[in-house]
């Protein structure tokens, strides 16, 4: 009998030490690439862990959903009250006096046109990737007045799940000068233009901070800082290179919708004089933990210590 009572301990421990492993097997994350014609994802199982969507009809293009681990959608996409909002995304407001921002709600689209020429995706079997795009920028019918060079870096997750987008956009300016404006700020409106960020539902009540120390939209609206963070324990920053023009940027946080850009011309337009070049870099940091200050600043000088796109 005792025997038996020890193979029989002895056996049920196999069971548990089998069905934890299963679980542990089973809570591993099961990345995956979906890719078409117009869209690359990294998925784990089910889950999209972030999508770039590149469909040319559309124009711009843009990342949704972006996700922090398996319960929190990140991002918006066309909202009901800024159907031009589209989750993580670049567009200019004017270029010499044309709006390149908001759509017209019945056709979709907007006076200055961003066309999207060209994309390479590049997947990479550790599940980081590459893509590079050519897009320009027009009036209907008409010469592009600004052309724009775009190369997207996401790194591969790590183990806990974090993931990073560095964005890097060369813009030239075609024949003649170019005026690039923004709606002038007043009264926590105006001021946005470039890379933004459409945040969801799920993100309404989450702390902005900034590398200066500030808390909340209202008093982060305008300032300068490297970055600014929001979350609520895990969440997403965004960092301004300090080689960008203007850097450190000016910020434009909205806590209503959410919505965050770093907003170079907030204070004033930026004249690209004809045939001129500007390089813009920022990364984008999806974090699952809640890093203090000293954490998010570590964050910034490894992207600021980056020396061009890789």
């Amino acid at each position: 009998m005792e025997i038996n009572s020890r193979r029989g301990w002895l056996g049920m421990g196999a069971v548990l030490l089998f069905g934890l492993a299963r679980a542990v097997v089973a809570n591993e994350p099961q990345y995956r690439w979906r890719q078409t014609d117009s869209s690359l994802a990294l998925a784990d199982g089910e889950r999209i862990v972030w999508q770039l969507n590149f469909k040319k009809e559309e124009g711009k293009p843009y990342f949704h959903p972006l996700t922090l681990n398996k319960d929190t959608t990140l991002t918006a996409l066309r909202p009901q009250d800024h159907p031009w909002h589209r989750g993580l995304w670049w567009s200019w407001k004017f270029i010499n006096g044309v709006n390149y921002w908001e759509e017209n709600r019945k056709t979709g689209l907007c006076d200055g046109r961003t066309e999207l020429v060209s994309v390479k995706a590049e997947p990479a079997s550790d599940y980081a990737a590459r893509v590079e795009m050519q897009l320009s920028y027009h009036v209907p019918g008409k010469a592009p007045l600004l052309t724009e060079r775009r190369l997207l870096e996401m790194s591969a997750p790590d183990a806990q799940g974090d993931y990073a987008i560095d964005w890097t956009s060369v813009f030239t300016a075609g024949p003649e000068d170019l005026k690039l404006d923004r709606t002038p700020p007043k009264n926590m409106a105006g001021g946005y233009a470039g890379l933004s960020c459409r945040l969801s539902a799920a993100c309404k009540g989450w702390t902005f901070t900034d590398s200066a120390g500030r808390h909340g939209a209202t008093n982060i609206y305008g300032q300068t800082a490297q970055w600014v963070n929001v979350s609520r324990g895990g969440g997403l920053a965004i960092f301004d290179h300090p080689d960008n023009l203007r850097h450190p940027t000016p910020w434009y946080p909205n806590d209503s919708m959410p919505f965050f850009s770093p907003a170079l011309l907030f204070r004033e337009p930026y004249l690209l004089p004809a045939g001129k070049t500007i390089t813009l870099r920022y990364r984008v940091w999806v974090h699952s933990s809640a890093p203090d200050s000293k954490g998010l600043e570590k964050a910034w000088q490894a992207f600021a210590g980056k020396q061009g796109p890789g």
